[in-house]
């Protein structure tokens, strides 16, 4: 989800839920806020800063990126930001063949120690 204020977006999904933020960090060279409340991914900023993201339409959190790209590749997704490090482990996004342009990441230790740990 964007928006242009991280904060107000976020208190509704979690009032909403019951949920805490569960993620929340910055990308300052982006000018970029990130916050989570459960699987909801809220992404904020000024039109400019958004404006290489909206393509996304989402963000997939996998197990393993490296697999993840082998798959797509296999299945004809162009890969539109190869794997790279982000603040919560790395990514990379491709677009599916049929058009929609999804971002996948693998969430590193400390990430999922934020969330409460790895789901069993």
């Amino acid at each position: 989800m964007y928006a242009a204020d991280a904060d107000a977006v976020l208190e509704t999904p979690a009032a909403v839920s019951g949920e805490p933020v569960g993620v929340r960090f910055s990308m300052p060279q982006e000018r970029l806020e990130l916050g989570a409340v459960g699987d909801v991914l809220v992404v904020a900023g000024d039109e400019e800063a958004l404006a290489p993201y909206r393509d996304t339409s989402a963000t997939l959190v996998v197990d393993g990126l490296d697999e993840c790209l082998a798959r797509l590749r296999k299945a004809g997704a162009r890969i539109v930001q190869d794997v790279q490090d982000v603040p919560t482990g790395r990514n990379l996004t491709a677009v599916l063949p049929g058009g929609a342009q999804i971002e996948y990441v693998e969430w590193d230790d400390a990430q999922w120690d934020r969330v409460g740990g790895r789901p069993e």
